[in-house]
This record gives structure tokens, sequence and C-alpha cells, in this order.
């Protein structure tokens, strides 16, 4: 078994994922490991949102684009969004077979904080099971979207933190990474 360091290192973002899907007793354990996040307070202002329907994932997507592509307009260090959505077939969840969307009720004290942490604790979790995963932060553009909404029938007093794509995929498709130099401000 990997340590907690030797994942953090080795976890990537997938952008490619395999036709396969995952088990409830999976998705359950990676929302576990979410449970045990830090949170201010102890408030633990999360929800989740699981999506397996591959229909309703590629909804997801499709109404997300129109939104993304006025993102995208509007700041050209964006352009690169613009060639990936002119893909056949494109999805901004890469064909994933499942997302976790994860929800903080909005009067936590510090909810996007603490969705991050349980974000970071199931991608890290997933990837010590062989399973990869994307934080697809573009889907928040259906943040107030009345159909998201509805359909997924989210409360008013919750709001889009960390929508992320899971599945399973090749280790081949893993990308490289190198990482900056920490840059240390200061030692007191």
């Amino acid at each position: 078994m990997d340590t907690i360091f030797e994942i953090i290192k080795a976890r990537r973002s997938i952008r490619k994922y395999l036709d396969k899907p995952l088990s409830k007793e999976t998705i359950d354990k990676l929302i576990e490991a979410a449970k045990w996040a830090p949170s201010g307070m102890n408030h633990q202002p999360w929800g989740f949102i699981v999506v397996r329907d591959k229909a309703l994932i590629q909804e997801l997507s499709d109404r997300s684009i129109p939104y993304i592509k006025e993102l995208v307009e509007k700041d050209p260090k964006m352009a690169r969004y613009k060639r990936r959505m002119r893909t056949e077939n494109f999805s901004i969840f890469y064909h994933a077979p499942c997302l976790i969307i994860i929800l903080g009720k909005k009067s936590g004290f510090s909810c996007e904080n603490d969705c991050a942490m349980a974000a970071q604790n199931i991608m890290l979790t997933a990837w010590s099971m062989n399973i990869g995963s994307c934080w697809i932060g573009m889907m928040r553009v259906l943040e107030k979207d009345e159909w998201f909404r509805k359909t997924f029938e989210v409360p008013e007093n919750y709001t889009v933190i960390a929508p992320l794509a899971i599945g399973y995929f090749n280790p081949k498709d893993a990308p490289g990474i190198e990482r900056n130099p920490v840059e240390v401000l200061r030692y007191f």
C-alpha cells in the first residue's frame, strides 16, 4: 500500500476514462472519505449528488457549454477551451462514467474551503484505488441554472463547489507532470 505522501505525489487529473462503471460500494467509499475531511468549526457543510446516468452526464455537459462559451469569449486566457469544445462528442466531463458533485451549505463558516478538502479526500482515495478523477470547475456555471437545480433537487441553501469526474482509466493516459520549485516567502 502506498503512503499518503506517495499518493499525493502520484495523483493526476485524468481526462480520458474507460467505459467501465463504478459500483455503488466504490462510490460510497469515496464519499465516506470525503466526510472525514476537516471543516471549519466541524460544520461539515457538504452534500453530494452522484450522477452515473450517461445521458444525464452528457446533458450536464451540453447545458454547460453555452455558459462556458460566454466565459471564453470574455477571457483570452481561456482560448484552449474553445479548441476543446470544437472536438466531436465533446464532454466537459471527458466521458467519465460517474460525477460526484459536491455542494456546500451557503451558511457554512468556511463552506468552499471545507468542500475543497472533501474533494481532495475523494481524489486521493480514488487514486489509491486506481480510479482517476478531475475537478471540473467549469460545471459551476450551472449554479443558477433552473434546469440543473430542479432536475437534481438542489436545495436553495446549497451552492456548487466541486464537480468531480470519476472513473477507471488506463495508466498510460495519466499525464506526466512537473512541479515548479516551491517558493518559501519567509521562515521566521
